[in-house]
This record gives structure tokens, C-alpha cells and sequence, in this order.
């Protein structure tokens, strides 16, 4: 009888049931909460190469929608987990970190986010594509190849990616890296965006040329539109 009263929480003294409470479980935690830690530094000058860089160490990664902090361990550490603070960026988060962009408006200086650090910005899909006239991005004129560049964007109102080189792997496609969604991750696909009326292209102002610091004559000082 001692061993059944223990074992449901209940102490009989005295003719008085006292009711001993179990102790609390622990809270969840996330995975952001677990891992991620802001670290930032304002730099002077961001190159395509540079961006590419970035969005490198994203490759085959896990994605999360809103999310901005993921390891480099070329694996998703919370799969089949969506919308809980789990690892990854989404497709907007992880242009807005590779681009090294800020979150003020009419700002176009850069600022390199750590991997570990968990920012989206406050950019989602449709404002590449619809840029306001004091954002740090605008909207070129055309998708033509002649027009584009390696690490500018194709968007949509959903969807934003970049262009991962400007060599075409076919007549109507180009490998894009992107934070495509939860059942595929980050990484680079083989998309047809540019020939998809969807989608616009756009890209970052101030662009620093990638032959810094060693540009001859006046590209040394030329910053790419």
C-alpha cells in the first residue's frame, strides 16, 4: 500500500492527504535557441564572389520559413520539423544575408551576418521584385543574358533565387541557388525562372567589382550598378 500511494503522489499523515506535485518538465527547445548567436560586421565593400561565397556555406542546408541561422555541416539537422525555429534560411532570408544588405531603408552599405546569426531582414520574396525606389536593390529592364549577372535574382510574389553562374547549363534554364522549400533545402537547381513570366530579374546596388582591391586604373574606384 506504501509503494501504490508513493507511486500516485500521495502522503496520508494524520488523517490529511497532501498532494506532492511532479517535478516540471523541461521546456522545448529550439533549435535556433540552441545554436544560433548574433554576430555582425559592417564592411565596406561586397563582391559577387563574395556573395557567391556566402551562399555556399547555405548549400544543403535545411530551410525554414522566416528563418536566417544555419551550421555547415551539409546536412538538414530538423528535417520534417516546418515553422519551428528549426535550421535555414528561406529564399528571401538567404538572398538578404548573402547580399550582405541592411535593414534600413535607402541604406546600401553592407553588413556581413555571420552564419550562426539568426536575421531574415525585412525583405520577403515580392519586394525583389517589387523594389521601392529607397531600397538597396532594383529591377533591371530585362532577363536577357546579356543583361544579367552571376548572383543577381529572378523573383516572384513567392519565390526569390539567385543566379549561382552565368554560364547557361541549357537553352532555357540556369542553375540558381536557393532556399527552395522544406522537403528540398538549400542548394543550387536547375531552374527555368528567366523564362518564366512570374518572375523579374533584380540586383543589388553597389555592387563592388570583383578584381578589388587589385582593379586597374579606374575600376579600382567603379562601383558596379
Amino acid at each position: 500500500m506504501r509503494r501504490l500511494m508513493a507511486s500516485i503522489g500521495l502522503v496520508i499523515a494524520m488523517g490529511t492527504v497532501i498532494t506532492v506535485s511532479a517535478p516540471p518538465e523541461p521546456s522545448f527547445a529550439t533549435w535556433v535557441g540552441t545554436n544560433c548567436y548574433n554576430s555582425q560586421a559592417d564592411t565596406a565593400h561586397v563582391r559577387r564572389k563574395d556573395a557567391q561565397a556566402y551562399a555556399e556555406v547555405a548549400r544543403h542546408e535545411g530551410y525554414e520559413w522566416g528563418g536566417g541561422c544555419w551550421n555547415d555541416n551539409n546536412r538538414d539537422d530538423t528535417p520534417n520539423a516546418p515553422d519551428s525555429s528549426g535550421e535555414g534560411p528561406d529564399c528571401s532570408g538567404l538572398v538578404f544575408k548573402s547580399w550582405q544588405l541592411r535593414n534600413t531603408d535607402g541604406d546600401t552599405g553592407s553588413t556581413w551576418y555571420d552564419k550562426f546569426m539568426n536575421i531574415h531582414g525585412k525583405y520577403v520574396a515580392a519586394s525583389y521584385k517589387y523594389p521601392g525606389g529607397s531600397y538597396p536593390f532594383v529591377k533591371l529592364p530585362d532577363k536577357k543574358r546579356t543583361t544579367t549577372q552571376y548572383m543577381d535574382a529572378f523573383a516572384s510574389d513567392t519565390h526569390v533565387a539567385m543566379l549561382w553562374t552565368g554560364a547557361p547549363p541549357g537553352d532555357n534554364t540556369d542553375y540558381m541557388v536557393e532556399a527552395l522549400g522544406d522537403a528540398y533545402g538549400t542548394n543550387v537547381f536547375l531552374e527555368s525562372y528567366r523564362y518564366d513570366s512570374r518572375y523579374v530579374a533584380a540586383r543589388r546596388k553597389n555592387w563592388t567589382p570583383d578584381c578589388y582591391p587589385r582593379c586597374q586604373g579606374s575600376e579600382r574606384i567603379v562601383m558596379v550598378p
